[in-house]
């Protein structure tokens, strides 16, 4: 269980260090364009702090186990991206964005499996 708990780690840190980049870093015009029409004057800023969460989750995600500090960290760090999730799911539904939808709620199961074995079932 270790080993798979590793793995879907790896897996969500690399997604969600990518998805960092593309809403905190390079988030294109057209996002920016769409979040500035649904928060306004908030909308860039917000992708930021998207961005920096998720960074900050995805180091959570693997770091301390690796490093052997702060090892309960790791379940933390996913049961927040797990709780962001939800966030990013009600906003991709109230859009109507069905694939992302789809995509986030993979990503919110793999958080939650993650944030249950590191604290249940096979913890540092």
């Amino acid at each position: 269980m270790n080993i798979a708990l590793w793995v879907v780690q790896i897996v969500l840190a690399l997604k969600f260090f990518s998805t960092a980049f593309t809403h905190g870093v390079r988030a294109n015009q057209a996002k920016v364009e769409r979040a500035n029409q649904r928060y306004g004057k908030m909308g860039r800023p917000l992708l930021t702090i998207i961005g920096l969460c998720t960074l900050l989750g995805g180091a959570g995600l693997v770091l301390p186990g690796a490093l052997r500090i702060l090892t309960w960290l790791t379940p933390l760090a996913a049961a927040l991206l797990a709780l962001m999730m939800l966030g990013a799911i009600k906003f991709h539904v109230i859009c109507n964005d069905k694939p992302i939808i789809v995509a986030d709620l993979v990503l919110f199961a793999l958080a939650a499996f993650v944030a249950y074995g590191r604290w249940v079932i096979a913890p540092f």
